[in-house]
């Protein structure tokens, strides 16, 4: 599947809602990236390396209102005890773009990153997906304690690099903004922010509530999606579809902006064949 790579004109029309202009620009080449060195941090550069989804974010009045990825994802997976939601979220991730348009889907390996990594790092995982990749999750299954040999003859998923489009001391309307921008041209984000302790409980809960449930604990998640008129950012968790509402959970735009931490989005390869190249 080919993606488009576009230079984005984002004007605010109000505090929260754009007005997107899009105008063809050349592909980047994986050595340009290369030399901009891994995790690509630069706003201006941010819409010259960003993918465009065929079919996503084409609709500009809609966009004002409302973007959900949900639709093309794989269903949300329940990690196991000792797995890492950095590397499920990573792999649901990488997923979306290989699976795009593609009538067979492939399930990715979480575990593969993470057993390759000394520790549970973001960027760490960030980095090995570039340098190494991971696996179908046919060779290497859910919940493997250790990584097989067959690994070494299979295909590896990689990407070319990530833009790291914010951080903890990013203004709180900015984490919106870049956020939002992301999810208007096809791209989830991944998402570090602060939790309350007890998440892993949340049964048939839609929206979290901040004053009820104070946020204690750093966790990653999938933004898959906005609606200006709740105000609220969609994430996907990594504990099954049985947590909180069908394994998602809604989060204010005013919650979102305080408590998120970084936020990350992949840049894929052109294109993946079934073979994982």
């Amino acid at each position: 599947m080919m993606y488009t790579r576009s230079l984005l004109t984002v004007s605010v029309l109000t505090l929260l809602t754009f007005s997107v202009l899009a105008q063809s620009d050349t592909l980047p080449l994986s050595g340009q990236l290369a030399a901009k060195g891994v995790g690509i941090n630069q706003p201006e550069l941010f819409d010259q390396y960003m993918v465009t989804m065929p079919g996503l974010g084409s609709n500009a009045r809609e966009l004002l209102m409302e973007q959900s990825v949900k639709p093309y994802l794989m269903p949300p997976r329940r990690r196991e005890y000792a797995g890492s939601a950095n590397s499920y979220a990573l792999a649901a991730c990488l997923e979306f773009y290989a699976n795009f348009d593609q009538n067979f889907k492939i399930n990715l390996s979480p575990d593969y990153i993470s057993l390759n990594l000394p520790q549970d790092n973001i960027e760490d995982a960030l980095f090995f997906l570039i340098n190494n990749g991971t696996v179908n999750a046919a060779i290497m299954p859910y919940g493997a304690s250790s990584i097989p040999s067959a690994v070494r003859a299979t295909q590896k998923y990689t990407v070319l690099n990530y833009l790291h489009l914010y951080w903890k001391d990013t203004r709180g309307r900015q984490k919106t903004f870049e956020t939002k921008k992301a999810l208007m041209r096809g791209n989830p984000v991944i998402v570090q922010i602060l939790m309350p302790a007890d998440l892993s409980a949340w049964k048939d809960q839609k929206w979290w509530d901040s004053s009820a449930q104070r946020p204690t604990q750093l966790q990653t998640f999938l933004v898959v999606g906005y609606h200006e008129g709740d105000e609220a950012f969609e994430l996907q968790g990594s504990l099954g579809s049985g947590w909180a509402d069908n394994g998602y959970i809604w989060v204010r735009y005013a919650d979102f902006e305080k408590y998120a931490q970084d936020g990350y989005v992949l840049v894929p390869r052109d294109a993946y064949d079934h073979d994982g190249r």
